[in-house]
């Protein structure tokens, strides 16, 4: 399945491919933003470019086409492009998860096969986000998927779907082969020590924020999910390395230098304020697409200023995304 000798090797097939995938998931996953031109189509060769540009920071892995890649605005063909484009350039280096979640459970597996069949090396899923799913449903729709497409699954818990995944249900949803890990969105501190109690030992519970990545961390997480990686991937990397060698002063100290961004872009939106740091940086941000909307031009230099107090570097007078 992979094509580069660098260090990561998520190919095979049966346990052997799960195992490696899951020891894989640990560390700093770039959640990538799609970044798309002025007429709002996608802008395949700067998504290339910001793949490069985290990848020579230090990310440890890839997640492509997610909530923050703004997945519900695309169509299925515009998230399979994604997914193809991603896994070309990564070409091996890094393990590729591809955001294959649908409401209905048969998008999801088509989206999934197109996933295995592009070469990512787990697909991430959430639960059904319909009206009054049950938690039979939730089991339902996992275990469908994962009986007809082979690619690893990571699972993600989710406020924002309004089905959460309790610690019993997800030590449930562990015993299904392929699924390696789980992204726990849910922040509060007793729900992720208990995801972690529940299921640390059979999957890789990855924080899903790095809002808390410390305290994810600190309770036995394996690694993180974070949008504002494509932004100062060198920064988090640290803070993780940090944390994983035990420096834990030194880790929040760190995670401490870009609590202004974070606060930034809690008030403006996480898409638009990391896309337009993106540009401010030379990177490829782009448009949001409706009905998400671009920064104005007074945020924007207050987001100059964001950047520039924590000590980004290669921040710039104008925008660099390729629109």
């Amino acid at each position: 399945m992979k094509v580069s000798g660098a260090g990561w090797d998520g190919g095979g097939s049966g346990p052997g491919r799960v195992r490696r995938v899951k020891d894989g998931l640990r560390g700093v996953h770039a959640i990538l933003p799609t970044p798309f031109l002025d007429d709002w189509s996608l802008d395949l060769a700067g998504f290339a470019r910001n793949v490069e540009a985290v990848l020579a920071r230090g990310v440890q892995g890839v997640l492509v086409g997610g909530g923050y890649g703004e997945f519900p605005s695309l169509s299925t063909q515009e998230r399979r492009d994604l997914i193809r484009e991603a896994v070309r350039v990564v070409a091996g280096r890094v393990p590729v998860i591809a955001c294959t979640a649908h409401s209905s459970t048969l998008e999801a597996l088509e989206l999934t096969r197109a996933a295995e069949e592009a070469g990512a090396d787990a697909a991430m899923l959430t639960p059904p986000y319909v009206t009054e799913v049950r938690e039979a449903d939730v089991e339902r729709h996992f275990a469908f998927i994962a009986s007809r497409a082979a690619i690893p699954l990571v699972l993600y818990n989710t406020l924002s779907t309004g089905v959460v995944l309790s610690p019993a249900l997800i030590a449930r949803l562990a015993d299904i082969p392929t699924v390696v890990g789980i992204k726990q969105g849910v922040l509060d501190a007793s729900e992720m020590a208990a995801v972690v109690e529940a299921v640390g030992e059979r999957l890789t519970v990855l924080c899903g924020s790095d809002t808390v990545m410390v305290a994810g961390l600190a309770v036995g997480m394996g690694g993180v999910t974070s949008t504002n990686a494509s932004v100062f991937p060198d920064l988090i990397v640290a803070a993780y390395r940090a944390a994983r060698r035990g420096d834990w002063e030194e880790a929040r100290r760190l995670h401490d230098r870009w609590a202004p961004f974070r606060a930034f872009a809690r008030r403006v939106g996480q898409p638009a304020a990391v896309k337009a740091a993106m540009d401010l940086t030379g990177l490829a941000g782009g448009a949001c697409r409706p009905p998400l909307q671009a920064l104005q031009a007074a945020e924007r230099e207050e987001l100059r200023a964001v950047l520039e107090g924590i000590g980004v570097v290669g921040v710039t007078m104008g925008g660099g995304g390729s629109r």
